[in-house]
Protein backbone atom coordinates (compact mmCIF):
# COMPACT_ATOMS: atom_id res chain seq x y z
CA UNK A 1 0.00 0.00 0.00
CA UNK A 2 1.48 3.46 -1.33
CA UNK A 3 0.57 6.67 0.44
CA UNK A 4 1.89 10.00 -0.59
CA UNK A 5 3.30 11.78 2.21
CA UNK A 6 1.84 15.06 2.96
CA UNK A 7 4.53 16.96 1.61
CA UNK A 8 4.23 15.58 -1.64
CA UNK A 9 0.01 16.25 -2.21
CA UNK A 10 0.34 19.77 -3.66
CA UNK A 11 -1.58 21.20 -0.56
CA UNK A 12 -1.09 25.10 0.52
CA UNK A 13 -1.33 24.37 3.91
CA UNK A 14 0.09 20.97 4.74
CA UNK A 15 1.08 21.81 8.22
CA UNK A 16 -2.63 20.97 9.32
CA UNK A 17 -1.80 17.57 8.65
CA UNK A 18 0.33 15.52 10.85
CA UNK A 19 1.89 12.36 9.58
CA UNK A 20 2.15 8.92 12.10
CA UNK A 21 5.64 9.00 11.67
CA UNK A 22 6.15 12.14 12.82
CA UNK A 23 4.14 11.78 15.93
CA UNK A 24 5.54 8.75 16.53
CA UNK A 25 8.70 10.35 17.27
CA UNK A 26 6.73 13.16 19.46
CA UNK A 27 4.71 11.01 22.38
CA UNK A 28 6.74 11.72 24.60
CA UNK A 29 6.81 15.94 24.08
CA UNK A 30 5.10 17.62 26.62
CA UNK A 31 4.22 20.11 24.17
CA UNK A 32 2.46 17.66 21.93
CA UNK A 33 -1.41 17.19 23.15
CA UNK A 34 -2.61 13.97 21.68
CA UNK A 35 -6.65 14.04 21.79
CA UNK A 36 -8.47 10.78 20.40
CA UNK A 37 -11.90 11.92 19.02
CA UNK A 38 -14.08 8.85 19.49
CA UNK A 39 -16.51 7.94 21.70
CA UNK A 40 -15.72 6.97 24.97
CA UNK A 41 -16.12 3.14 24.52
CA UNK A 42 -13.17 3.19 21.37
CA UNK A 43 -11.19 5.42 23.64
CA UNK A 44 -10.99 2.77 26.30
CA UNK A 45 -10.24 0.13 23.99
CA UNK A 46 -7.38 0.99 23.20
CA UNK A 47 -5.82 4.24 21.77
CA UNK A 48 -2.69 6.43 21.08
CA UNK A 49 -0.40 6.79 24.24
CA UNK A 50 -0.74 9.75 25.88
CA UNK A 51 -3.92 10.50 24.46
CA UNK A 52 -6.66 12.22 26.11
CA UNK A 53 -10.46 11.48 25.23
CA UNK A 54 -13.05 14.53 24.07
CA UNK A 55 -15.36 12.90 21.56
CA UNK A 56 -16.59 14.77 18.92
CA UNK A 57 -20.67 13.49 19.80
CA UNK A 58 -20.98 15.12 23.09
CA UNK A 59 -17.57 16.83 24.09
CA UNK A 60 -18.02 19.99 22.27
CA UNK A 61 -20.37 22.48 24.30
CA UNK A 62 -22.69 23.92 22.36
CA UNK A 63 -26.29 26.07 23.20
CA UNK A 64 -29.50 24.13 22.81
CA UNK A 65 -30.19 25.29 19.40
CA UNK A 66 -26.96 24.08 18.16
CA UNK A 67 -24.82 26.99 18.16
CA UNK A 68 -20.74 27.13 19.58
CA UNK A 69 -21.05 27.72 23.18
CA UNK A 70 -19.59 30.14 25.27
CA UNK A 71 -15.37 31.08 25.33
CA UNK A 72 -15.21 30.15 29.08
CA UNK A 73 -17.01 26.90 28.83
CA UNK A 74 -14.54 25.76 26.24
CA UNK A 75 -11.95 26.96 27.97
CA UNK A 76 -13.09 24.71 31.11
CA UNK A 77 -13.46 21.30 28.87
CA UNK A 78 -10.11 22.47 27.44
CA UNK A 79 -8.48 23.57 30.77
CA UNK A 80 -10.03 20.18 32.65
CA UNK A 81 -8.34 18.00 29.44
CA UNK A 82 -4.58 19.70 30.33
CA UNK A 83 -4.90 21.71 27.28
CA UNK A 84 -3.46 25.40 27.39
CA UNK A 85 -2.76 27.90 24.35
CA UNK A 86 1.04 26.38 23.34
CA UNK A 87 2.38 23.84 21.94
CA UNK A 88 0.80 21.61 19.37
CA UNK A 89 -2.88 19.57 19.62
CA UNK A 90 -2.70 16.40 17.13
CA UNK A 91 -6.64 15.47 16.73
CA UNK A 92 -7.81 11.66 15.75
CA UNK A 93 -10.43 9.15 14.76
CA UNK A 94 -10.35 6.13 12.71
CA UNK A 95 -10.75 8.47 10.42
CA UNK A 96 -14.31 9.30 11.15
CA UNK A 97 -16.69 12.44 11.20
CA UNK A 98 -15.64 13.19 14.76
CA UNK A 99 -12.38 14.56 14.30
CA UNK A 100 -13.52 17.12 11.95
CA UNK A 101 -15.57 18.91 14.76
CA UNK A 102 -12.48 18.44 17.26
CA UNK A 103 -10.27 19.95 15.27
CA UNK A 104 -11.86 22.72 14.26
CA UNK A 105 -13.91 24.00 17.64
CA UNK A 106 -9.86 24.34 18.71
CA UNK A 107 -8.83 26.34 15.64
CA UNK A 108 -12.10 28.65 16.05
CA UNK A 109 -11.56 28.99 19.76
CA UNK A 110 -8.13 30.50 19.18
CA UNK A 111 -6.03 27.83 19.50
CA UNK A 112 -3.13 28.04 16.59
CA UNK A 113 -1.57 24.88 16.28
CA UNK A 114 -3.80 22.00 15.28
CA UNK A 115 -3.38 19.64 13.21
CA UNK A 116 -5.73 15.94 11.99
CA UNK A 117 -3.74 12.84 12.49
CA UNK A 118 -3.72 12.06 8.47
CA UNK A 119 -5.04 8.36 8.64
CA UNK A 120 -5.98 8.75 11.66
CA UNK A 121 -6.46 5.56 14.49
CA UNK A 122 -6.40 2.79 11.31
CA UNK A 123 -3.02 3.89 9.71
CA UNK A 124 -1.58 3.96 13.50
CA UNK A 125 -2.41 0.37 14.15
CA UNK A 126 -2.22 -0.50 10.41
CA UNK A 127 1.62 0.24 11.14
CA UNK A 128 2.09 -1.87 13.94
CA UNK A 129 2.37 1.54 16.35
CA UNK A 130 1.62 1.33 20.23
CA UNK A 131 -1.47 1.23 21.84
CA UNK A 132 -2.97 1.95 25.75
CA UNK A 133 -5.33 1.66 27.41
CA UNK A 134 -4.18 3.50 30.46
CA UNK A 135 -6.50 6.29 30.68
CA UNK A 136 -4.31 9.78 30.24
CA UNK A 137 -3.99 12.54 33.15
CA UNK A 138 -2.53 15.51 32.84
CA UNK A 139 -2.46 18.57 34.97
CA UNK A 140 -4.96 21.48 34.48
CA UNK A 141 -4.23 23.83 32.34
CA UNK A 142 -5.31 27.25 31.73
CA UNK A 143 -6.60 27.71 27.66
CA UNK A 144 -7.93 31.15 27.32
CA UNK A 145 -10.18 30.62 24.36
CA UNK A 146 -10.57 33.75 21.90
CA UNK A 147 -13.14 32.63 19.24
CA UNK A 148 -11.76 33.17 15.17
CA UNK A 149 -15.21 34.11 14.05
CA UNK A 150 -14.21 34.08 10.51
CA UNK A 151 -13.90 30.34 10.66
CA UNK A 152 -17.87 30.67 11.87
CA UNK A 153 -20.98 30.37 10.11
CA UNK A 154 -23.90 31.01 12.95
CA UNK A 155 -27.50 30.85 11.73
CA UNK A 156 -27.70 34.71 11.31
CA UNK A 157 -25.01 33.78 9.20
CA UNK A 158 -26.27 31.34 7.13
CA UNK A 159 -29.62 33.73 6.76
CA UNK A 160 -27.75 36.85 5.96
CA UNK A 161 -25.57 34.64 3.42
CA UNK A 162 -27.78 32.34 1.42
CA UNK A 163 -28.81 32.80 -1.65
CA UNK A 164 -25.90 35.35 -1.88
CA UNK A 165 -24.21 34.65 -5.64
CA UNK A 166 -20.76 34.60 -4.66
CA UNK A 167 -21.82 32.04 -1.40
CA UNK A 168 -22.19 28.38 -1.78
CA UNK A 169 -23.46 25.83 1.31
CA UNK A 170 -22.01 22.61 0.87
CA UNK A 171 -23.41 19.76 2.16
CA UNK A 172 -21.08 16.85 3.31
CA UNK A 173 -23.88 14.19 4.67
CA UNK A 174 -24.88 11.18 2.61
CA UNK A 175 -26.37 11.73 -1.10
CA UNK A 176 -29.90 10.11 0.80
CA UNK A 177 -29.54 12.55 3.43
CA UNK A 178 -29.20 15.40 0.98
CA UNK A 179 -32.79 13.89 -0.84
CA UNK A 180 -34.13 13.55 2.42
CA UNK A 181 -34.19 10.02 2.02
CA UNK A 182 -31.92 9.11 4.92
CA UNK A 183 -31.69 9.78 8.57
CA UNK A 184 -28.27 10.25 8.83
CA UNK A 185 -26.72 10.92 12.83
CA UNK A 186 -29.28 11.93 15.69
CA UNK A 187 -33.00 13.10 15.17
CA UNK A 188 -34.30 12.93 11.90
CA UNK A 189 -34.65 16.65 10.45
CA UNK A 190 -37.97 18.09 10.51
CA UNK A 191 -38.06 19.01 6.77
CA UNK A 192 -35.91 16.30 5.02
CA UNK A 193 -33.92 17.37 2.65
CA UNK A 194 -31.08 20.17 1.80
CA UNK A 195 -30.71 23.60 2.12
CA UNK A 196 -32.09 25.35 -0.82
CA UNK A 197 -29.28 26.27 -3.79
CA UNK A 198 -26.49 23.96 -1.72
CA UNK A 199 -23.92 21.58 -3.52
CA UNK A 200 -23.55 18.37 -2.64
CA UNK A 201 -20.22 16.36 -1.85
CA UNK A 202 -20.04 13.48 0.64
CA UNK A 203 -17.02 14.25 2.74
CA UNK A 204 -16.30 10.37 2.80
CA UNK A 205 -15.07 11.51 -1.12
CA UNK A 206 -12.17 13.52 0.13
CA UNK A 207 -10.54 10.05 2.20
CA UNK A 208 -8.56 7.46 -0.07
CA UNK A 209 -10.90 4.22 0.47
CA UNK A 210 -7.23 2.50 0.88
CA UNK A 211 -5.14 3.90 2.80
CA UNK A 212 -7.76 6.25 4.38
CA UNK A 213 -5.52 9.56 4.17
CA UNK A 214 -6.54 12.69 2.77
CA UNK A 215 -6.66 12.48 -1.04
CA UNK A 216 -4.04 14.82 -3.29
CA UNK A 217 -4.93 18.51 -3.60
CA UNK A 218 -5.61 18.04 -7.75
CA UNK A 219 -7.61 15.54 -6.93
CA UNK A 220 -9.70 17.15 -3.86
CA UNK A 221 -9.79 20.64 -5.87
CA UNK A 222 -11.21 19.10 -9.23
CA UNK A 223 -13.72 17.32 -6.75
CA UNK A 224 -14.78 20.55 -5.42
CA UNK A 225 -14.70 22.65 -9.13
CA UNK A 226 -16.97 19.99 -9.79
CA UNK A 227 -19.57 20.57 -7.30
CA UNK A 228 -18.74 24.68 -7.80
CA UNK A 229 -17.05 25.30 -4.92
CA UNK A 230 -14.10 27.22 -6.12
CA UNK A 231 -11.70 29.26 -4.29
CA UNK A 232 -13.10 32.89 -5.24
CA UNK A 233 -15.98 31.24 -3.51
CA UNK A 234 -17.11 31.87 -0.07
CA UNK A 235 -18.58 28.35 1.40
CA UNK A 236 -20.18 27.49 4.44
CA UNK A 237 -19.68 23.46 5.17
CA UNK A 238 -22.48 22.08 7.25
CA UNK A 239 -24.00 18.45 7.72
CA UNK A 240 -26.57 17.53 10.31
CA UNK A 241 -24.64 18.99 13.31
CA UNK A 242 -21.56 20.04 12.95
CA UNK A 243 -19.10 16.70 12.55
CA UNK A 244 -19.02 16.12 8.66
CA UNK A 245 -19.54 20.00 7.98
CA UNK A 246 -16.29 20.77 9.57
CA UNK A 247 -14.20 18.34 8.04
CA UNK A 248 -15.03 20.34 4.44
CA UNK A 249 -13.98 23.59 6.56
CA UNK A 250 -10.65 21.80 7.19
CA UNK A 251 -10.03 20.37 4.37
CA UNK A 252 -10.77 23.62 2.00
CA UNK A 253 -8.26 25.38 4.66
CA UNK A 254 -5.47 22.90 3.87
CA UNK A 255 -6.14 23.36 0.24
CA UNK A 256 -5.63 27.35 0.99
CA UNK A 257 -9.47 28.16 0.42
CA UNK A 258 -9.32 31.43 2.39
CA UNK A 259 -13.61 31.74 2.70
CA UNK A 260 -14.60 28.66 4.52
CA UNK A 261 -16.52 28.65 7.43
CA UNK A 262 -18.19 26.04 9.24
CA UNK A 263 -22.18 25.89 9.93
CA UNK A 264 -21.80 24.09 12.71
CA UNK A 265 -25.48 23.46 13.61
CA UNK A 266 -26.07 22.76 10.19
CA UNK A 267 -29.55 21.23 8.64
CA UNK A 268 -30.89 20.17 11.88
CA UNK A 269 -30.95 23.87 13.19
CA UNK A 270 -31.89 25.36 9.32
CA UNK A 271 -34.86 22.46 9.00
CA UNK A 272 -36.46 23.73 12.32
CA UNK A 273 -37.38 26.77 11.45
CA UNK A 274 -40.34 28.20 9.60
CA UNK A 275 -38.71 30.42 7.25
CA UNK A 276 -35.72 28.98 5.81
CA UNK A 277 -35.66 27.68 2.13
CA UNK A 278 -35.22 23.87 1.96
CA UNK A 279 -35.23 21.31 -1.14
CA UNK A 280 -35.05 17.61 -1.88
Amino acid sequence: MCVIPVDQRGYTNPQLLAETDWLAEHLDNPNVRIVDARPPQQYAAGHIPGAVNLSGTNGIPRTADGEMASPEEFSSVAGKLGIGNGGTIIVYDMPNQHMGLVAWAFLYYGHRDVCLLDGGFEKWTREGRPLSTQPANYPEAIFNAKTVDAIYCSFSYAKASHARPQTVFWDTRSLAEFHGAGEGHGKPPPRPGHIAGAAHLDWIELIDPETKTFKPAAELRALLKSKGITPEREVNTYCGGGRRGSIGTLVLKILGYDNARSYAAGFSQWSRQPDTPVES
